[in-house]
């Protein structure tokens, strides 16, 4: 006689589906709805109460609906399409970030851009003099948010532009290197026993150019025959050609070599991996302290230098790839020569 099988013990029924966006909770449930975006929560003893509050909730967001629409593009949606748009392309991108950051943890990725008044940017530059930045450094944040706001007008998302309040600008000692200083600092970089260091130094001494564009420069924008360097993606897009120093041609042919005639001469992107040596060449100059002994301020050096060497400000502007002539003013005074000059003229 075949084994009779166990029955299972009844099971309890399996409760009631609940209805979409509410939950049990312990005192009750809890009502959760969103849309588009925009949350609202309540809570509830009975099953009937959170049904009613489930629809008064869809009813007052579908309200709040057309409203927000009406107020534009948040901060966040107009950072996001500035970078599409304008910033994509830029070199400068590490600066731009940080000062995105200031901009959004200032006014908040939610706030509406219409509210972003002339009234709220001067509590941004209050709060930015607070912490200690320079009028210069104020002016690059109200710069990258202008560029912001400016996004959103173009495309209809903002009706009215604020006024930028720009700080003023101290004049700073323009801090370059001394005949000496540049000797020191290539014995002790070759103590150190960091050739690629003593290598980017020469170049960017040499022919002026930022730490991105000597970064970028590849075999194929090197004419050794015509004795000429090409930056092709600069800061203000405008390529230029500068031509070799004789001083810094056994370093370029060396690294060519290196590279096998293709590619970059200097295999890094960023100012990363010189950071760090340049700290400890800092130390041994005895310069940890001064905040204008950077890289940058080689390029500050090779721009005097021509000028005191009576080199014209309009030559030195296409040398340096200045967009303004202004900004190649700022090295006119290293240049006494020209003024003797004139005075001997104007005597004559």
């Amino acid at each position: 006689m075949p084994a009779r099988r166990p029955t299972l013990p009844a099971l309890p029924p399996l409760p009631e589906p609940l209805p979409r966006g509410i939950r049990r909770h312990r005192s009750g449930y809890i009502v959760d709805v969103t849309v588009d975006g925009c949350r609202k929560t309540r809570t509830a003893r009975t099953m009937p109460e959170a049904i009613a509050a489930r629809q008064e909730l869809l009813s007052t967001l579908c309200q709040e609906k057309p409203q927000a629409a009406r107020r534009g593009w948040t901060l966040k949606e107009a950072v996001e399409r500035t970078w599409q748009t304008v910033w994509a392309d830029k070199a400068s991108q590490d600066t731009i970030h940080i000062n995105v950051e200031q901009v959004l943890s200032f006014f908040g990725e939610t706030c509406p851009i219409i509210d972003i008044t002339l009234s709220a940017i001067d509590g941004f530059v209050s709060h930015c003099a607070a912490k200690g930045n320079s009028g210069a450094t104020i002016n690059r944040k109200l710069s990258c948010l202008s560029r912001i706001l400016r996004t959103a007008h173009e495309r209809g998302a903002l009706p009215v532009l604020p006024r930028m309040p720009k700080r003023r600008e101290s004049e700073h000692r323009i801090r370059f290197l001394s005949r000496k200083e540049e000797e020191r600092m290539l014995i002790i970089i070759e103590c150190l026993a960091l050739p690629d260091v003593q290598d980017a130094v020469m170049c960017l001494l040499y022919t002026g150019f930022r730490c991105g564009e000597l970064w970028r420069l590849e075999c194929r924008d090197i004419d050794l025959e015509r004795g000429t360097l090409t930056a092709w993606k600069t800061k203000n897009r405008h390529p230029r050609t500068i031509p070799l120093v004789e001083k810094l041609r056994p370093i370029i042919e060396r690294r060519m070599e290196a590279c096998g005639g293709s590619g970059r001469l200097f295999p890094e992107g960023s100012n990363e991996w010189l950071r760090r040596p340049w700290d400890i060449i800092r130390y041994h100059m005895g310069m940890s302290e001064d905040p204008q002994f950077v890289p940058h301020m080689l390029r500050h050096t090779c721009a005097t230098r021509l000028s005191q060497a009576g080199v014209s400000l309009p030559l030195i502007k296409e040398w340096m790839g200045h967009t303004s002539i202004t900004t190649t003013a700022r090295y006119a005074h290293f240049s006494p020569e020209d003024l003797r000059t004139a005075a001997s003229l104007l005597g004559n």
